[in-house]
């Protein structure tokens, strides 16, 4: 993932709509608002970084990328609304990224933001639910599809958050075509393609939720890790899986 300076983080965009579908999250269309869905801002000691994504798992609990949290002081987080200017923001200095995280590799790229106050659940910020402790199936299956949403760049060059929400849908691949494109960890990790729609993640939607459908329910079981330099094409995007670390985040959290 490239690394950017902080830019203009919480700037006012306008509010015109945009078309269903935009030429790229890249070539992702625009997202109804998911109450679980976190803008999370990073920033070090000398009050500089980026931006990514994250999942409510608990009143006080934001789910994410442990690269998101790794060598960072501040985290602010959006919530609230599918229009990035509108976003509830809040600020915490606690979260815990997963002990074991390679940053090179991303192998357990995972972590927990604690919030300093409880959220207030209702329509439009709620948890998403995690698999069960007692999980054995290492979701998401092959060929499942899961849904991704982010406020990151809708192009390769863009510099800025996308205005609105944007979602994509992307199916599990093999395991022998994701360890063609990047050093995975097999089953911690998994990655997701779309070959259809030709959407991907791209830059700020690193740590956002790969939400699939689990017995009629929508489940968090996966998290954006990996992707290419360029985010225009359709190489698949690396993902770290949750049922293998369904313990840790009970330890962290009580859920």
């Amino acid at each position: 993932m490239k690394q950017f300076a902080l830019l203009a983080i919480f700037c006012t965009l306008g509010a015109q709509a945009l078309p269903d579908r935009t030429p790229y999250i890249i070539n992702g269309h625009q997202a109804p608002h998911q109450p679980y869905n976190a803008y999370v801002l990073y920033l070090n000691a000398g009050n500089s970084g980026f931006f990514g994504g994250g999942s409510i798992i608990s009143d006080r609990h934001i789910i994410t990328a442990a690269q998101n949290i790794q060598g960072f002081v501040t985290w602010q987080i959006g919530l609230g609304t599918n229009i990035f200017s509108l976003l509830n923001t809040l600020t915490t200095t606690t979260a815990t990224p997963h002990p074991s995280f390679n940053p090179t590799t991303r192998a357990n790229d995972i972590g927990i933001i604690t919030l300093v106050n409880s959220l207030v659940f209702s329509s439009t910020i709620a948890p998403i639910s995690l698999p069960a402790l007692t999980e054995t199936a290492q979701l998401p299956l092959e060929n499942e599809e899961g849904s991704i949403v982010g406020f990151g760049f809708t192009t390769a060059t863009s510099t800025a958050q996308a205005p609105y929400l944007m979602r994509s849908y992307q199916r599990v691949t093999t395991v022998t075509l994701c360890q063609q494109h990047y050093q995975i960890t097999v089953p911690n990790q998994f990655c997701g393609q779309d070959t259809v729609g030709s959407s991907n993640i791209c830059n700020g939607d690193i740590g956002a939720g790969f939400v699939t459908i689990v017995r009629g329910n929508a489940m968090l079981t996966g998290i954006a890790s990996l992707m290419t330099s360029s985010c225009a094409n359709t190489t698949p995007s690396g993902y770290t899986r949750i049922v293998p670390y369904r313990q840790w985040i009970q330890q962290i959290t009580s859920v």
